[in-house]
């Protein structure tokens, strides 16, 4: 028996949300269709990722505003690392936004080994 694995991410844009796919690295397919996952199950997705063998379908709810991302292969594979990294690119994207738009600066960004991203900011009065 397979389980299926969703990452649900609330977003004021769809197409921030695919600009940041893009800054990750995958290409986006933007039309409405049905993405089959490696566990026989279908869904309606209004996009579809792509980054090397991977695939991602995205999905949006028009009144939460919440899109799931669901990864082709369901589990701890390429689709679910590619999904990932979008929304830690789209997290970063809303952060920099934000604080930006309320007068902070970046003064110092480090890259760990893990992947992840350390944001110094810092604001003159």
């Amino acid at each position: 028996m397979s389980q299926g694995a969703d990452v649900a991410v609330v977003v004021e844009s769809l197409a921030e949300l695919l600009r940041a796919a893009v800054e990750a690295g995958a290409e986006v397919v933007e039309e409405r269709q049905r993405l089959r996952t490696t566990d026989g199950q279908s869904h309606e997705v209004d996009a579809v990722l792509r980054q090397g063998g991977a695939e991602v379908g995205v999905k949006v709810d028009p009144r939460s505003k919440q899109v799931v991302l669901v990864p082709r292969d369901c589990q701890a594979g390429p689709g679910q690392a590619l999904a990932g990294r979008v929304v830690q690119r789209y997290a970063y994207s809303r952060v920099l936004q934000e604080l930006k738009q309320k007068g902070y600066q970046v003064a110092r960004e480090e890259k760990q080994r893990d992947g992840s991203v350390k944001l110094v900011f810092q604001r003159w009065r």
